[in-house]
């Protein structure tokens, strides 16, 4: 019997190769210097290469734009390069500095099919991309707000300029980048909500093949609700909500989620464009609330109360994803602390801090 035993853990204790099926190598800088740098002293290199330095430090700086401190140091620990699977796990988009390569499932990623030329960008980890519903589509924004907006060949089709974009400043990045099925004229193609990281929302209606056009369609402000802006912004096709994640809120009366900083929203076919959606906790807090005298509730410094991450600072949601069957939400905040919420009713579930999926890890 001991032996038969160690037979099985034998066959258990399998190694599998790991074969290297495409290697990208480093890309070359494109960008010409003219002959004037060329041709400047070892002295004046000298002195102003430091003030050079601290200026692109001051003006590229994420200190100097208003984003959360959390967001911005797990933002900064992220690759630039990005790999985005589009919904029928037929494309690939491999985003690297200066261009975005398609590649096709047809030999297993291994050829490139298109590609998209994109100028550098000097805070690539705020950029985003996004696969449009039909896969036909793809929409690329740098940390500037800017989006470009390409074809399956890497042909660019329109530029989407930002509202306003100052240098340095990421609140004007894309905190959500977002294609949605438009069926209400066959002139469009489908809308792109572009959602960024100071809470303000812009629709554009897309149109391809011969009128390869834009137009404005409606905005939107999350600022009412998120005074520190937005971190990130999904939708759900299903139940047809957009899941909006920020810093936690210090009201310590709302429902659970929106303490945590997750709000849902239904999209109105009229002004105002989106309406919260309330869960059943506020709900009950509502109705709880209502008679002929209410008590107002003064509270200083409430935001002593909010949960913070391991450095002391507030807590908010970095990233979201759907399970596949979208019955769950699952959320990772600026602590490490891993949550899944029920949909379409917001209610937590189950929540891990980050020592506990440490120790479990192990």
């Amino acid at each position: 019997m001991a032996d038969v035993s160690n037979v099985e853990v034998e066959d258990e204790n399998i190694l599998y190769d790991l074969l290297i099926n495409t290697e990208w190598p480093p890309e070359t800088d494109t960008l010409l210097r003219g002959n004037k740098e060329h041709s400047s002293s070892v002295i004046a290199k000298a002195v102003t290469g430091p003030c050079r330095f601290i200026l692109h430090y001051l003006w590229y700086s994420p200190s100097s734009s208003s984003l959360p401190p959390g967001l911005v140091r797990l933002a900064n620990k992220q690759i630039s390069w990005q790999l985005v699977l589009a919904s029928n796990g037929k494309l690939l988009a491999v985003v690297q500095d200066q261009c975005v390569e398609i590649r096709s499932a047809r030999d297993d990623f291994g050829s490139v099919i298109g590609k998209c030329q994109v100028p550098k960008d000097p805070s690539p980890q705020w950029r985003r991309v996004v696969w449009s519903h039909d896969c036909a589509l793809l929409a690329y924004a740098d940390s500037t707000g800017t989006v470009r907006v390409f074809d399956l060949i890497g042909s660019e089709l329109f530029v989407i300029p930002p509202t306003v974009s100052f240098p340095g400043d990421c609140s004007f990045a894309a905190a959500g980048l977002i294609f949605l099925e438009y069926t209400a004229s066959a002139q469009w193609s489908a809308e792109l909500l572009v959602i960024t990281y100071g809470g303000g929302l812009k629709s554009y209606l897309v149109s391809v093949g011969t009128n390869q056009s834009f137009q404005e369609n409606h905005s939107f402000s999350f600022s009412t609700h998120y005074s520190h802006g937005i971190t990130t912004a999904i939708y759900h096709p299903g139940y047809r909500l957009l899941l909006v994640g920020g810093c936690e809120s210090g009201v310590d009366d709302a429902s659970r989620a929106i303490r945590c900083g997750l709000t849902a929203w239904r999209a109105l076919s009229g002004s105002p464009h989106y309406k919260q959606v309330t869960s059943y906790e506020d709900d009950t807090s509502t109705n709880q609330k209502k008679g002929f005298f209410t008590i107002p509730s003064f509270k200083l410094f409430s935001r002593h109360n909010n949960e913070q991450d391991g450095d002391g600072r507030t807590d908010g949601v970095f990233r979201m994803s759907l399970s596949p069957d979208g019955s769950l939400l699952a959320v990772i905040h600026f602590s490490g602390r891993l949550s899944v919420w029920d949909l379409p009713s917001l209610r937590q579930t189950v929540s891990w801090d980050q020592q506990l999926q440490v120790i479990w890890g192990l």
